[in-house]
This record gives C-alpha cells, structure tokens and sequence, in this order.
C-alpha cells in the first residue's frame, strides 16, 4: 500500500487550525475610569468605602477581596463560561489621594478563550458599577465622577 502525502496547502491548513486551538485568544477591555470622592465635607473613609463596595459587589455575584496593606479593593464575576471561551468581569478600587480621600474604580472584561478578538466588542460599559454609582449617591456616601486623566 502506497502513501499520499497530504498537500501542502491542506498542511498549512491544519497547522493553522492546530495553532488556534492551542493557543487561543486574550482580550481585555475596560469601562470609562470613575473617581469617587465625598458629597459632603465629611471624607469617604477607605475602610467605610470598600466595606460598602464589598457588601454591594457580593450581593450582585462577584467575589471580592480586600488587600488593606496594598489598599486595593478587587471583586470579579464570570460572565460566561464556555467550554471554548471565558469571560470575567473585574472592578478595582484604590485610593488616589490620602488629602481629600478620593478613590478611583476601574471595571474590566476579560475574554479567554478560542473566539477571535476581531468577533468581540471592543466597548464595555458594566452595569453594576453604574448601580454601585448611584447606590452612593443615594446612600449619601459619595458620587462618581467620570475620571480626567
């Protein structure tokens, strides 16, 4: 019995195909920065904020961890979770200045997984940063303000 060599476009081919399932992709993107500072002249204290954020970030799915030593404050959520493809939701606060006691919140998705970058959407708005936004401010702890960097 004879051979056939496959030919060398259906080599390149399945090398390709190889290499895609091997590797995957990794995309990250992020929501607008946010600082949130004090409504009044009494200042947000960091302790008081990410006790807040934790209580608030919890109940809406994600799981968070408090790093007093760093003073960061970091909760994620899976958004979904696919045999080929995972993403995560992350929101990061961490105080800006000790003076005034601002902090500033960023939210970022993170897409792992074999779905190219080209097919996923490079905006990202997180909706529970936006509810934690006016939790505060209804709550009188403080307002978000678009960051200006």
């Amino acid at each position: 019995m004879k051979k056939r060599k496959l030919p060398e476009m259906m080599k390149s081919a399945l090398l390709t195909i190889f290499l895609v399932v091997v590797t995957g992709c990794t995309n990250v993107t992020g929501d607008a920065p946010r600082t949130i500072s004090s409504l009044s002249d009494e200042r947000l204290r960091t302790d008081h904020l990410f006790a807040t954020a934790d209580t608030f970030f919890s109940e809406a799915g994600y799981a968070c961890n408090t790093d007093a030593e760093a003073g960061q404050f970091r909760c994620s959520r899976e958004l979904r979770d696919l045999y080929i493809h995972q993403t995560t939701a992350e929101v990061n606060i961490y105080p800006v200045d000790e003076e005034d006691k601002t902090h500033r919140m960023i939210a970022t998705r993170w897409d792992e997984g074999l779905i190219p970058g080209e097919l996923i959407s490079n905006t990202y708005a997180n909706d529970d940063v936006e509810a934690f936004c006016v939790f505060l401010a209804s709550e009188k702890l403080g307002r978000c303000s678009d960051y200006k960097g």
